[in-house]
């Protein structure tokens, strides 16, 4: 059973409902998803198809916020900050994918600062 099966697995235990799934937070560079990467976008959501086959909710900002937002406007930046907040609070955990960048860090720092426990995973989804 691999890490993130496990993990997923703990999530459910004590759960009355079988078919519930835990919401687990992406976090993966944000910046080249904005500006529209093919390969980051491509990667993020192979990421999130992650976290549904090992039985997660993705809760993935980066695809879901630039669809209304203008992340390049100030005001919306912030708006979309709080969001993304929001968004981490309503979550179990957090899923950390591929190598660390500016934009990783902080949603690491954000999560542990919320107390949700944060799992490491390379680019090719294994946990380390």
């Amino acid at each position: 059973m691999s890490e993130a099966t496990m993990a997923i697995a703990k999530l459910r235990n004590s759960k009355p409902n079988p078919n519930y799934r835990p919401m687990i937070f992406v976090i993966a560079p944000f910046t080249e998803v904005v500006k529209g990467d093919a390969t980051a976008i491509m990667a993020v959501r192979s990421y999130c198809r992650f976290v549904h086959q090992h039985g997660g909710i993705p809760v993935c900002p980066q695809l879901y916020l630039p669809q209304f937002i203008n992340l390049h406007h100030s005001k919306e930046f912030q708006i979309a900050s709080f969001i993304n907040l929001v968004l981490l609070t309503k979550c179990a955990e957090a899923w950390s994918f591929g190598n660390p960048t500016h934009d990783t860090r902080y949603f690491i720092r954000l999560a542990k600062r919320k107390n949700k426990g944060v799992r490491y995973f390379n680019s090719e989804m294994e946990d380390y």
